[in-house]
Formats: C-alpha cells, sequence, structure tokens
C-alpha cells in the first residue's frame, strides 16, 4: 500500500485538490441554486468557480511534485499552428453560420467563446494536461477507465439529485462508460498532438451541441469532425 501511494501519491494528491475546490461550488450550484443563480458575477467566472478545480490541482501538482511527474502534454503541443486551425476554422464556421443566441452579435459571440475557453481549459488542464500524462504508463483501456470515472466523480451533485438511494448511486456508475469512452476520444487526440488546446476543442464542441442544438450546428460539427481527424492523421507530418 505504501509503495501505491509513493508511485501514484502526486494523482491522488491531485484528484484530492481537484474535488477540494470544485465540491463547494457544485454543492452551491446544485442544492442551493436560487443562491447560486442570484450571485451576481459574470456567467465565466461563475463557471469557472467550478470547473477551474482541476486546472488550479493541476497546477500545484506540478510545482509540488516536479521531480516526480512526467510532463509531455504542453498548451499548443508539438504546433502552435496546426493547434490554433484546430480550435479556429470550425469556430469560424460556426460564427458565420450556426451562433444563435446572446444576440448573435459578434461581440457576444467572441464573449462566449473566449469564455467557453477559459472554463473548459480549467478542467483539460487539470484531466488531460496533468492525469493524462501520469497514466500514460498504463494499458489504455485502464487509463481511460480510471480518467473517466475521476471526471465523472468529480462531478459530485450533477447526477444524484433526484431518485432512491440505489439510483443515486447507480447513475454515476453508469454515467463512467460513456465519460471513459470520451476520455478515450480526448486522450488519444492530445496523446497525438500533445495539445491541449485539442482537448479544449473537442470538449468545447460538446458543450456547444448541447448549447445550440440547432440543424446549422449540428451540420458545421458534421463537417469538423472529418477535419480533426484529418488535421490529427497529418499532425507529426510536415
Amino acid at each position: 500500500m505504501k509503495l501505491f501511494y509513493q508511485k501514484y501519491k502526486p494523482v491522488i494528491v491531485f484528484y484530492f485538490l481537484a474535488c477540494l475546490f470544485s465540491w463547494p461550488f457544485f454543492f452551491w450550484r446544485d442544492i442551493y441554486s436560487d443562491s447560486w443563480n442570484n450571485l451576481n458575477i459574470h456567467i465565466v467566472l461563475k463557471l469557472s468557480l467550478i470547473m477551474w478545480g482541476p486546472g488550479l490541482s493541476a497546477i500545484i501538482c506540478s510545482l509540488l511534485f516536479r521531480k516526480q511527474t512526467v510532463k509531455t502534454i504542453t498548451f499548443f503541443g508539438t504546433s502552435i499552428i496546426k493547434s490554433l486551425l484546430f480550435w479556429g476554422i470550425p469556430m469560424v464556421l460556426f460564427l458565420t453560420f450556426g451562433f444563435k443566441g446572446y444576440g448573435g452579435s459578434y461581440i457576444n459571440f467572441a464573449i462566449y467563446m473566449v469564455g467557453t475557453f477559459i472554463f473548459t481549459l480549467g478542467e483539460e488542464l487539470g484531466w488531460r494536461g496533468f492525469l493524462q500524462d501520469q497514466l500514460n504508463h498504463l494499458p489504455k483501456w485502464k487509463h481511460y477507465l480510471i480518467i473517466g470515472a475521476m471526471w465523472e466523480l468529480w462531478h459530485f451533485t450533477t447526477r444524484t439529485l433526484s431518485g432512491n438511494i440505489i439510483a443515486r448511486l447507480l447513475r454515476p456508475l453508469l454515467f463512467v462508460i460513456p465519460n471513459s469512452l470520451l476520455s478515450w476520444v480526448l486522450g488519444e487526440g492530445v496523446n497525438k498532438s500533445k495539445s491541449i488546446i485539442v482537448a479544449v476543442t473537442l470538449h468545447s464542441w460538446i458543450n456547444i451541441l448541447f448549447e445550440f442544438g440547432n440543424v446549422n450546428t449540428y451540420i458545421i460539427f458534421g463537417l469538423s469532425v472529418p477535419f480533426w481527424i484529418f488535421m490529427l492523421i497529418k499532425w507529426d507530418k510536415s
């Protein structure tokens, strides 16, 4: 047990801090929703209070365990230009053809895009930017199952507020499966590119599909998928 703790101490401390930073705000948002909704701060800051738990934890653990941790994944990975194109081209299409809400103005779109980038980055700095590197030595199925389970259980109150005790216990366990599959998709993209921007892009588009669920959004996403696959296939080639 002692050897296990020493080997995975950065992972254990990372997850403890990620939950410590985020859980109070999950609790506030989901249990005392009226108070949370009346909190008079910008939506980006409000979401960042929750989503930056893993990011802050990753930064702290990278400093605390810099001699023990593995670091191969960076902000732009092995290509700044490709990272920017990976993020930017689908977003330009979304701005031109798919953006609905917030008045549809360019200024409001820019605010939304910067906001979603900021709070999604808070998650991805942790799950992909730190945790993935520390578990990459494991077999892939075990690696992504662990990340998927940790990611799901970090959400705390999200799927435990309704139903009887059995439903509240089973629901998070069932969601480990899609979260593990999603961890595989994002993780393989990051392993190929070594870029956190890749994970932020794919994660952001999952949010966009839910928030702007219209035909144009689905078409743009459908066109973006082969573009992203092509980019990743060609990533390490000139």
